[in-house]
């Protein structure tokens, strides 16, 4: 991403672009450029006061982050609510 872009988290999904999600060639999902830019981001503010080093928790909410997405969650309220979620329920020892 260009560091002069920014990602108007707030804007509704039916205002931009839907989410593209396609399958590459080993069956893995992929979503395009600005999907996946959001899901970092919600994944980033999420987890503001997890440290990096904090891998499985970190992992756990943004396997829940993505599971919503292939569902077709793409709001970004909608998408920081389910990671809040799965910080609040993530096993002690992750946090």
């Amino acid at each position: 991403m260009h560091h002069s872009q920014k990602i108007n988290m707030s804007e509704s999904p039916s205002r931009r672009n839907r989410a593209t999600i396609g399958f590459s060639l080993w069956g893995q999902l992929m979503f395009d450029t600005a999907t996946t830019a959001l899901l970092r981001a919600v994944l980033d503010e999420v987890c503001e006061s997890v440290s990096r080093s904090e891998t499985g928790a970190r992992a756990h909410v943004a396997s829940k982050i993505l599971e919503a997405a292939t569902r077709g969650e793409i709001s970004p309220e909608g998408l920081r609510q389910v990671g809040r979620d799965a910080l609040a329920r993530a096993p002690t020892m992750w946090r």
